[in-house]
C-alpha cells in the first residue's frame, strides 16, 4: 500500500501475525490524482454508519411493504434491521416485523410459504401442549386439575372455559383450524400436517418430574406478570392462562433450559405484540435459543465480565470506584441484561429498546462499523503526516450493543455513583433508575460510546519502509 510522503512514494507494510504467508511487495507509483487527502474523508458529523439512533421515525407499514417483493419475500434484511435500529417499529407494523425478526418466518419466505408454515406452527404447538397436559392428567388420576398441574388456583373455572374455547377442549384435543371455503386438496394437506405434528410431539422426550417442578415456579410468577398492563389487567384475565400454557410447553420440551424466573417477563412482550398464543410460543422459543446461556450461571457471569471489561476500557475512574465499593463484579446489571431493560423503562419504551437491541444492526462485527474503522485509519494516517501509526486496543466483538446500553445507563448517573461510599449505596442508586431515564438520551449515549470505542480500537499497524 503506498501513500505520498514528501513528494515520494513510500511502501507500507501491515503487521499480519495471523498470516505467515503475508509478503511485502513493491507497489507501483500511484497514478496522479489518486492520493488520499483530507478532502477524500467524510465530514466529522457524517462519519458514523448513518444518522444517529432515535433520530429517524419508526418503521411504518408503507416502508415495511416496500421491502417485500411481489411474492412477499422480505428481500433486504439489512435494510429492515437498520430501520428498526434507527427508529424502532410503529405499533401498526410491529407484529409483522417481529414475525421476521424473531424467527417465526424466514426473511426470504413467500406469502404462500408462510401460510403453510403458519398451519404447521399451529398444529405442532397444540400437539406439544396437549401432550404435557395429557401426561399430567394420566399420571395423577383421581385428583383435581389443580393438583395435576393442568390448571392453577388463580385461574377460575370461567377463565379456563374461555381459554379452552380457543385453545384446547376438555379432552385435550387440538383445536381445529377454520377450513371454511378451502378446497378438498387443502383440507387434505392440513390433515397431513396435523398427523406430522402428532408424530413430532410424540417423539419429543419429556420428564414429568421436571415439568411438575417448572409448573410450581411458573404458578408463582404468572399471577404477578405485568398486571398493571391493560393486556394482563383484571381478575379472570384469559391471557394469564395463555402465558402459563406457553411457559409450561416451553419448559417441558426444552429440558436443557427448562423454566427460570424472568422468562415470564420476556414472554409477556411477545404475547402483547403478537396477540397469538401460537406465534408468541414460537417467537419466544426462537429468542430463547439465542439467549438461553443468560439463564445459566456460566453464561450470565460471562456477560457481566464483558460489562466489567467494557466499563474499564471506557471509564477507568468509574470502574475503579466500583471496585473500591466491592461491586466491581457488576451484578447490579444482571436484571438489566436478563430482562432486556424491561423494568428500567415504561412498557412501550422498553419494547422499543428491546427491538432496537434485537435488530442486531449495530454490532462490532458489522460492515457499517468496519467502514467507520477504515475512515479512522485513513484519518489517523493523515493526522500523523504519513510518518507514524497510532496503535489502539484490539476490537472485542463480544461487546454487543446491549453492553454499551449498560455503560450508558451508568454514565447517566456517573456522578451519583462516584458519590456513593459503599456497595449498598451503589445498589440503591441503580435501583432508583427504574422509570426515571430518558430512553432517547440513553440510546444516543450508547451509540456515541459505541462509535468512540470503534475508532479507538483501530489496530492495523502501518510502518513506513524506507
Amino acid at each position: 500500500m503506498a501513500f505520498k510522503n514528501g513528494g515520494e512514494d513510500t511502501v507500507l507494510t501491515r503487521s499480519c501475525s495471523y498470516d505467515s504467508s503475508f509478503e511485502m511487495v513493491e507497489t507501483p507509483p500511484r497514478p496522479k490524482g489518486l492520493e488520499v487527502t483530507k478532502e477524500d474523508l467524510p465530514e466529522e458529523e457524517n462519519e458514523g454508519p448513518s444518522q444517529s439512533v432515535c433520530c429517524q421515525p419508526p418503521l411504518d407499514m408503507t416502508t415495511f411493504r416496500s421491502m417485500l417483493d411481489p411474492d412477499g419475500r422480505l428481500v433486504n434484511e439489512h435494510a429492515l434491521r437498520k430501520a428498526v435500529f434507527r427508529g424502532g417499529v410503529d405499533p401498526t407494523v410491529r407484529k409483522d416485523t417481529w414475525q421476521f425478526m424473531f424467527g417465526l418466518y424466514p426473511f426470504l419466505s413467500t406469502a404462500r410459504e408462510r401460510e403453510v408454515m403458519s398451519a404447521e406452527h399451529h398444529f405442532k404447538y397444540h400437539q406439544l401442549k396437549a401432550r404435557w397436559k395429557t401426561l399430567l392428567t394420566m399420571s395423577s388420576l383421581g385428583t383435581t386439575e389443580q393438583e395435576q398441574g393442568v390448571s392453577a388456583e388463580y385461574l377460575d373455572d370461567d377463565l379456563d372455559l374461555r381459554v379452552e374455547s380457543f385453545t384446547d377442549d376438555a379432552d385435550m384435543k387440538v383445536p381445529a383450524m377454520d377450513t371454511t371455503n378451502i378446497s378438498t386438496e387443502t383440507q387434505q394437506q392440513l390433515q397431513f400436517l396435523e398427523i406430522q405434528a402428532q408424530v413430532f410431539a410424540g417423539r419429543q422426550p419429556i420428564n414429568m418430574k421436571d415439568i411438575r417442578k417448572a409448573v410450581r415456579i411458573i404458578d408463582k410468577d404468572v399471577p404477578r406478570t405485568d398486571r398493571g398492563h391493560e393486556y394482563f389487567k383484571g381478575s379472570g384475565n384469559p391471557h394469564l392462562s395463555i402465558l402459563r400454557n406457553i411457559l409450561i410447553t416451553f419448559a417441558a420440551f426444552h429440558p436443557k433450559v427448562g423454566y427460570a424466573q424472568g422468562m415470564n417477563d420476556i414472554l409477556s412482550r411477545f404475547l402483547v405484540v403478537l396477540d397469538s398464543e401460537v406465534e408468541a410460543f414460537w417467537c419466544f422459543s426462537s429468542y430463547m435459543e439465542t439467549i438461553q446461556t443468560d439463564f445459566m450461571e456460566e453464561g450470565m457471569l460471562r456477560k457481566l465480565t464483558l460489562v466489567k471489561q467494557l466499563l474499564k476500557e471506557l471509564d477507568t475512574v468509574l470502574f475503579n470506584h466500583l471496585e473500591k465499593c466491592d461491586v466491581g463484579d457488576m451484578t447490579f446489571c444482571h436484571r438489566w441484561l436478563l430482562l432486556g431493560f424491561k423494568r428500567e423503562f415504561p412498557f412501550d419504551e422498553a419494547l422499543r429498546l428491546f427491538e432496537i437491541i434485537s435488530s442486531h444492526h449495530m454490532e462490532l462485527s458489522s460492515l457499517d462499523v468496519e467502514r467507520v474503522r477504515d475512515q479512522e485509519r485513513a484519518r489517523d494516517f493523515l493526522r500523523e503526516g504519513g510518518q507514524n501509526r497510532v496503535v489502539g486496543a484490539p476490537l472485542n466483538t463480544d461487546f454487543t450493543f446491549e453492553l454499551f446500553v449498560c455503560v450508558a445507563m451508568l454514565q447517566n448517573i456517573r456522578q451519583q455513583l462516584l458519590n456513593c461510599r459503599d456497595g449498598t449505596e451503589i445498589f440503591q442508586s441503580v435501583s432508583g433508575l427504574s422509570g426515571k431515564m430518558d430512553l432517547a438520551h440513553i440510546l444516543r449515549t450508547a451509540e456515541t460510546i459505541f462509535m468512540s470505542y470503534c475508532r479507538k480500537s483501530v489496530i492495523d499497524c502501518f510502518q513506513i519502509v524506507e
